[in-house]
């Protein structure tokens, strides 16, 4: 039962990942979004009383290539920023050399300056490029670890039951399930007559804070999804063809806001989310202690 718990806590998470890491990264910081890779998801699967050992050696290799694949994203965007730099700074310089000692009027000035407005121009357009090629590396990357740690840690097949199911009991009569922990059912069909009404309640409790607690993490990530929505569309909207301009810059700094506090939305709903299926199982423990102390 607490593993299945367990698995769904590892599941969300994976699915929070995987939409942090889509996030746009900005062009004068390329490597903030750094923060979004799967590390705390990793070290707690790491350190899970409840996954074979096999299961842990799956999620670490899961971990080990999303993060070589997220580096190699950043690695290559960043070197495609410092390349749009490095032209725009050698057009630049070339414009201080053509208009330097009062020759501001001159053609060759003039040139320069045109030849640096369209370097910054291209510089823009690659960024932009490398930009939608690091979102797309970066998906394919989460894409592939989600698919990897469902994998590791997908439940049996024959046990349908998470921590609250009360209906099937699939796991007690299965051959070769033995060693997977008891649904809800098991304890309570396991149970002394007169303990099982009070167990069963226990059950349904555990049943409908983990239901809830899953479902307010839920609302937290649509919330988020909508802001970033909002956020993207406001940003293209202000920028579509006026990348120069004001509103433009207005829009990219409040976008960098948006995103930053969408992060800190589900960082905080994620741990959330794991103290209420903690405190829901602590509740849960301590019926079953209490039941059957003695």
């Amino acid at each position: 039962m607490q593993t299945r718990n367990t698995f769904r806590a590892l599941m969300i998470c994976v699915a929070a990942t995987a939409m942090l890491v889509a996030a746009p990264v900005s062009q004068a910081k390329p490597r903030h979004h750094r923060g979004a890779s799967p590390d705390r998801l990793c070290t707690g699967a790491a350190q899970s009383t409840d996954l074979t050992a096999d299961q842990k050696a799956a999620v670490a290799a899961a971990c080990t290539q999303f993060q070589a694949a997220a580096d190699a994203a950043h690695s290559a965007f960043s070197d495609a920023v410092d390349a749009a730099r490095a032209e725009v700074k050698q057009a630049r310089d070339a414009v201080h050399a053509a208009c330097a000692n009062g020759q501001g009027d001159t053609q060759a000035c003039q040139d320069a300056r045109d030849a640096a407005r369209a370097a910054r121009r291209q510089a823009r357009k690659e960024v932009r490029a490398a930009r939608k090629q690091q979102k797309a590396d970066l998906l394919a990357a989460a894409g592939a670890f989600e698919t990897a740690v469902k994998a590791a840690l997908a439940p049996p097949s024959g046990g349908g039951g998470t921590g609250g199911d009360q209906g099937g009991g699939d796991n007690t009569g299965d051959e070769g399930e033995h060693h997977h922990p008891a649904s809800c059912a098991d304890y309570v069909s396991y149970a002394p007559a007169d303990k099982q009404a009070a167990l069963q309640a226990a059950c349904d409790q555990l049943t409908a804070d983990t239901t809830a607690a899953q479902s307010a993490f839920e609302s937290a990530r649509q919330a988020a999804i909508a802001s970033y929505t909002d956020a993207s569309a406001a940003l293209h909207s202000a920028c579509d063809g006026q990348e120069d301009s004001q509103a433009c810059s207005d829009a990219r700094a409040a976008f960098e806001q948006a995103l930053v506090q969408i992060r800190a939305d589900l960082e905080a709903a994620e741990t959330q989310l794991r103290s209420d299926l903690a405190a829901a199982m602590a509740t849960f423990r301590s019926t079953l202690e209490t039941l059957f102390a003695g």
